[in-house]
This record gives structure tokens, sequence and C-alpha cells, in this order.
């Protein structure tokens, strides 16, 4: 398995979805072994660990190995390709079944250690670059995108939507296209007591223009002329806190909407029980995971229908994510009327009960036997 983001080393769902797979796959006894490119990292009986240093790079690799390093990424490109050797020299000691690489940031990886073990390459896609720059992708990662999807032998798509995005976009193969959603674990959610706030609205995750954060302070502004007890809590961090920061103040907004910045699991446990409704403003979301770790919480839910994680939660309230005026409709209504949250949020929690990471690692492993024969 080729992990990027793992925790505590996570920023988004990419972490969250790795550390929840790798862990139910081992405890039905599957023999997991997680390349990283870093040391600290939650430790999971029955996995083994590799640390892939990301500091150095060779050029000895053939895959996609030009014109990679210039843009404004920085060193992520020049630490891609020092995971990709990285991974292929650990690889070479090691014997296994399957390789399975995530989204476009180890997929490299994964086609060196295809190339060199003649093993088949499964590859979990959790977001595209259509997706992460509201349709304007850099052409070099869609490139990358575009080489693993048509070079894996197996692709898992975290939903329906982005499956159809994978077929629309990079003319991927259908017939090697599964789709298995993300999951929840129930028991790190709603069991912590605390009093839920009558008046807090909270939206959780990355602060980029995928993610729709400005449409939701545009309506929260709504919200807060004609209720001026709510609040709005954001958490999370990204290139457009400045802005978002400064559309608050313009709005003015200044004193009742809190950036919290990156909070730690821990604590985002008290965050989504306290929270009297949680929203999920995306532009553009292939599945959206803090939905249902809010709905475990049994906190009501307003997400985009542009999201994956609409398909399997029919119990909540959908918007169009550039609609703030209906989006802040939707909210004041759920602050004034209580029972209705309660009903929304209960049978939401029921219809989510069957998502489980046990049940997610049963649809891998067929996934993986079509590979293997076993």
């Amino acid at each position: 398995m080729l992990g990027w983001e793992f925790p505590p080393n996570s920023v988004g769902g990419l972490g969250t979805h790795t550390y929840e797979i790798v862990k139910a796959l081992a405890k039905k006894g599957v023999s997991v072994d997680l390349l990283l490119p870093f040391k600290e990292h939650y430790n999971i009986d029955g996995v083994e660990f590799d640390f892939v240093p990301v500091d150095f790079f060779t050029g000895s690799y053939s895959t996609f190995s030009g014109g990679i390093g210039s843009l404004v990424y920085g060193n992520l490109f020049s630490e891609i390709k020092g995971y990709t050797e990285g991974a292929l020299r650990i690889s070479a000691t090691k014997k296994f079944d399957i390789i399975h690489a995530n989204d476009w940031l180890t997929a490299m990886a994964g086609l060196e250690i295809k190339r060199a073990s003649k093993k088949p390459l499964v590859l979990t896609m959790h977001s595209t670059e259509y997706d992460r720059t509201a349709g304007n992708p850099w052409d070099v990662i869609r490139k990358m995108e575009k080489a693993a999807i048509d070079g894996a032998d197996l692709i898992i798509a975290v939903s329906e939507r982005l499956k159809q995005e994978l077929i629309s976009m990079y003319s991927a193969d259908p017939a090697k296209i599964r789709v298995i959603y993300n999951a929840i674990d129930f028991t790190k959610f709603g069991k912590v007591n605390v009093k839920r706030e009558s008046k807090l609205i909270l939206y959780v995750g990355r602060l980029s223009i995928q993610k729709g954060v400005d449409h939701l302070i545009r309506a929260f502004k709504i919200v807060s002329e004609n209720d001026k007890d709510a609040l709005l809590y954001i958490v999370g961090d990204g290139p457009e806190l400045k802005s978002l920061i400064d559309l608050s103040i313009n709005l003015g907004l200044a004193d009742k909407v809190l950036f919290l910045g990156r909070v730690p699991d821990e604590e985002m446990e008290y965050l989504y029980s306290a929270a009297s409704i949680f929203v999920m403003p995306s532009v553009s979301e292939p599945f959206g995971i803090t939905a249902l770790e809010a709905i475990a919480s049994k906190t009501p839910t307003i997400i985009s229908a542009q999201s994956g994680a609409s398909e399997i939660i029919k119990n909540t309230i959908k918007v169009n994510f550039w609609d703030s005026n209906y989006m802040a409709d939707t909210i004041l209504g759920l602050l004034k009327y209580p029972h209705a949250k309660e009903i929304m949020s209960s049978e939401a929690y029921r219809e989510l009960s069957g998502s489980t990471w046990e049940n997610r690692a049963d649809r891998f492993m067929e996934a993986y036997s079509t590979l293997t024969g076993q």
C-alpha cells in the first residue's frame, strides 16, 4: 500500500481513508505493508510500516519523470520523485501480491513498482485535478492522473459521481472501475458528553476553492441578519484562508465567524457534538467524509448536491453550492425548528449504520481477488 497522508500527518479525507481501510483489512487477515513519506504515524496491529525518504532523487526511474519540478507547488513534485524512487527501492526487497496506490501523489510509484515487479496495480481515486481546482486543472497533474488511470489494472472510485468523471474526463475503461464508498468508525463520534449549542454552525475541511466556503460565508451573512445569536465556526487551513477572512470582515461578520485552524482529531469529536448544524458547501466533492463524521455525531447536516456523499445519505438537506439564499434558508429553518433537526439527524444516523469500514474492507478484498484469483 502506497500512502501519502496518514494520521497524525493528515490534511483531509485521504489520511482518514488510508488509516481506516488499512486497519480494517488487517483485522480481516490481509497482510499490509504501508509505505509512508514520514516516520511518525499511528500504529496498527498486523501492519508493517516503511519510511520512504523524499529528500533525494537520482533520476533513475522512467515514468513521467520530465518537466514536473518547476511549478508553484514548490518542492512537492521533487518529493514525489523522491518517494517514487524510494518506494521502488524498498519494494524490491518485499514479497507481495498487490500494489495499491492512492491518488496521483503515489500513482507514479505504483506504476514503477508494477513495471519492475509485474504485479497488478490497484489505484484508489479520491479526487481528480478537475475537482481540486474547480475545473481548471494543472495540465501536468492531469497527465499524471491520466497515466495512472490508463496503467492501473483496477480503479476504485469513492463515488459514482467520481467514476463518471473518470470516464468522461480521462476516457477510463468503465469495466475496470469499482465504486466503493467511504465509511465511518462509529466508535470515534457521538460518544462525548457535551452540551449541543443551539446556534452554532460548523464547517470542517480544507480551505480551497473546491470546498465552497465563500458561499457558506455569504449564506451566513443572511443567517446572521435574521438570527443575531448564530455563530459560524470554520475548522481547517488552506490557500483560501486569507481571502475568506477578508470576506468575513467585508461582510461585517468579524465577530460572528471564527477561524479555528486545524484541530486535533480528539477535539473534533467535541466540535461535531457541540454544533447545532454542520454544512458541507463543496463546489466539487468526490465524496466528503466530514459529512459522515457529522452524521455519526448525530448533528443535522446540510451537504452540497455536488458531493459523492449525497449518493448514500438521503436524510439530509442537499443544496447547490452556488445558491447562498437557499443555503441560508435551510440553516434558518433548522435553527427555528429543533424537532426537525432531531428527526433528520436520527434518520441520517440510522441510514448510515451499515457504512462501516469492515464492510468496505470486504469490498476491497473482493476487488483484490479478481486480480490474484485468491
